[in-house]
C-alpha cells in the first residue's frame, strides 16, 4: 500500500470522507469492518439535492435520513396517517412530508407532537438526564415550523406535551410513526398509544434507540414494550430501531 493510499484508509477509518465508485454511486467504509466499502445511497446526488431542503433544519445525519425516506415510501400505500414525535425545527417533517408529494400520496395528513419549546421539566428525572436537559432544543418555536412547512397544508401540529396531545388523533389510524423524544417514560406513552393503532405492515421507527446515552431511555423502553409481543425491534447500523406490525 502506497502513502496515499494508508493515508485514505486512515481518514476512512475515522469516518472522514467519502469514497466513489463509477458515476453517482457513493461507498463509504463499514466500521468497524474496514476490508470493504458498502453502498450507501444516502451520498447520491438525488438523496443529497433532498437533504439540502432540510438544512438548518434537522441534527439528524444523512444516513438516518434516508431510513425515515425510505420506510415513508413504503408505507404511503398503507391505510393511515402519519405521525412524528420529537419533531424540532422541522427537518424530519419536511422530509416525510415532502415524500408523500413526491410520490403522488394526497390521502394522509402529517401529524406532528412537540412542544416546539425544547425539553420540559419531566426532564430532569429521566434517565436521559446524563444527555439531555430542560430547555434543550428550544430554539425553535411553533411559528417557525409552521413557517416552514408551510407547502405542506396536510400537516397538523399539536404543541403540548405528550400524551395529552394524543386526544385528538384517539380515533385515527397510522401507517407510518417516527420517534424522536429521547425520554424513557414518553417512548413508554408513545407506544402504547401508536401501537394499537398502526395499520398492519405500518413501522415505528425509533431514532435514539441504538445510541448509547440512550440506552437506559429510549432503548429499554421500547424493549420492555414490545417484550411481550409479536414484532422484534430491528437494530439498524444508524443507531435507529424500526418495530414492523404484523
Amino acid at each position: 500500500m502506497n502513502y496515499e493510499s494508508m493515508v485514505l484508509a486512515m481518514f476512512h477509518r475515522l469516518g472522514w470522507g467519502v469514497y466513489r465508485i463509477g458515476s453517482k454511486q457513493e461507498y463509504t467504509i463499514c466500521p468497524p469492518y474496514d476490508n470493504y466499502y458498502t453502498y450507501s445511497p444516502w451520498f447520491e446526488d438525488w438523496f443529497q439535492k433532498i437533504y439540502s431542503k432540510l438544512t438548518g433544519h434537522t441534527l439528524l445525519e444523512e444516513h438516518r435520513c434516508y431510513v425515515i425516506y425510505e420506510f415513508c415510501r413504503h408505507c404511503s400505500h398503507l391505510e393511515g396517517d402519519f405521525a412524528e414525535c420529537g419533531v424540532y425545527k422541522g427537518g424530519s417533517a419536511f422530509l416525510i412530508s415532502d415524500t408523500l408529494v413526491s410520490n403522488h400520496v394526497n390521502d394522509k395528513q402529517v401529524h406532528l407532537f412537540d412542544t416546539f419549546t425544547g425539553m420540559p421539566e419531566m426532564t430532569k428525572q429521566d434517565p436521559a438526564s446524563n444527555a439531555v436537559w430542560e430547555g434543550r432544543f428550544g430554539d425553535t418555536s411553533l411559528n417557525s415550523v409552521k413557517e416552514y412547512l408551510q407547502s405542506f397544508p396536510f400537516v397538523v401540529f399539536h404543541p403540548g406535551l405528550i400524551p395529552e396531545t394524543f386526544e385528538p388523533v384517539r380515533d385515527g389510524k397510522f401507517a407510518f410513526v417516527h420517534i424522536d423524544i429521547d425520554l424513557y417514560q414518553t417512548h413508554k406513552d408513545c407506544c402504547n398509544f401508536f401501537y394499537e393503532r398502526l395499520t398492519k405492515g405500518g413501522i415505528m421507527v425509533f431514532d435514539d434507540y441504538g445510541r448509547d446515552f440512550f440506552k437506559a431511555s429510549a432503548k429499554k423502553a421500547v424493549d420492555e414494550f414490545f417484550d411481550d409481543k409479536p414484532e422484534v425491534p430491528i437494530a439498524l447500523h444508524t443507531g435507529q430501531c424500526i418495530v414492523i406490525k404484523i
